[in-house]
């Protein structure tokens, strides 16, 4: 008798306990974009996820702390007496403020002019660039012509030519026309250089504008110019704003063509007359030279941030259709 309790027993409690077991594995369900899966296998992924992002998190803030640790350093230095700027118990953090670097950088030396003379060349490229690219863009979309997708491609082909290539040539024929030591002379050379990419992303984003809402607007009694004014360019807003983006850029922080198309010391820029002035006879005034650097990046800082939303749209929109 008490065999068969024995026999009996280890199976009916097996049968008892076995069917909740896999109840209870079947309803710890979940369900997700997957469909249905454990609970347990949920967590697991989770899990895995949570680990991958906080790797790539970490890797960005490094990355980035690698990137900006230049530019504190840069303008902490600059607020540094000229004492503290090089020593051999470096600190980023300064240990004394003075804004002495600032006060001689524009009142007693040639900084201003340098500044000056980088707005009017800036603004210059920025406006020239910007109309040329848009102007182009447009036609290439808008006016039927033979070879027009490999003359905009011919066109950015130029773009993978380095500025020191065509500084020479730019220099004899700037020679030839007396253009050396001009602002227009200057401007015209950047903007030879930073055209073709322009003209490429301009002619990419109107592809992308529909022409019937122009000819709409035709219909309508608007000539073409009124259609273009009025339809393509406010459309095309966050293009132009990523062509202008780019242009500042490049003129902005042009070193190559200023360096070797101008000569005079009060029609330099500021990345040659930096150079040029607190680098001359072998000593390097180290304070000017990080003051200058601070007030040259506050512009493009201020010029992105704000625009940068525009940037970013304009460059997805202008890829490949």
């Amino acid at each position: 008798m008490s065999h068969e309790v024995d026999r009996e027993g280890p199976g009916h409690g097996a049968d008892r306990e076995g069917p909740s077991h896999e109840v209870d594995r079947e309803e710890a369900t979940i369900m997700d974009y997957r469909g249905s899966i454990p609970v347990w296998r949920h967590l697991r992924y989770r899990h895995r996820r949570l680990i991958r992002r906080s790797i790539l998190y970490v890797g960005i803030a490094f990355v980035t702390l690698l990137i900006l640790l230049p530019v504190l350093w840069m303008l902490t230095s600059a607020v540094r007496p000229v004492g503290d700027v090089i020593t051999r118990n470096p600190s980023l953090v300064p240990s004394t403020v003075t804004v002495e670097h600032f006060a001689d950088l524009f009142f007693d030396s040639r900084f201003p002019i340098y500044l000056r003379n980088t707005v009017i060349v800036t603004a210059g490229v920025v406006l020239l660039s910007t109309t040329c690219a848009t102007l182009g863009g447009y036609g290439l979309t808008r006016i039927d012509v033979p070879y027009k997708r490999t003359f905009a491609r011919g066109v950015l082909f130029t773009y993978m030519f380095p500025p020191i290539l065509l500084a020479i040539p730019m220099y004899i024929l700037w020679s030839n026309i007396g253009m050396i030591n001009t602002h227009l002379g200057l401007i015209l050379a950047i903007t030879a250089r930073v055209l073709p990419f322009s003209l490429w992303l301009m002619w990419k984003f109107f592809l992308n504008v529909p022409y019937s809402l122009e000819e709409s607007a035709q219909m309508a009694g608007a000539t073409r110019f009124q259609a273009f004014k009025d339809i393509a360019l406010p459309i095309a807003k966050p293009g132009i704003i990523a062509v202008a983006i780019l242009a500042f850029a490049f003129a902005w922080g042009d070193y190559t063509m200023a360096l070797v198309l101008m000569t005079d010391l009060d029609m330099f820029v500021i990345t040659t007359g930096i150079e040029a002035s607190f680098f001359a006879g072998g000593q390097i005034d180290w304070g000017l030279v990080l003051a200058g650097c601070a007030v040259a990046l506050i512009p493009p800082l201020l010029f992105v941030y704000f625009l940068q939303k525009y940037y970013v749209h304009g460059m997805s929109a202008g890829g490949a259709p």
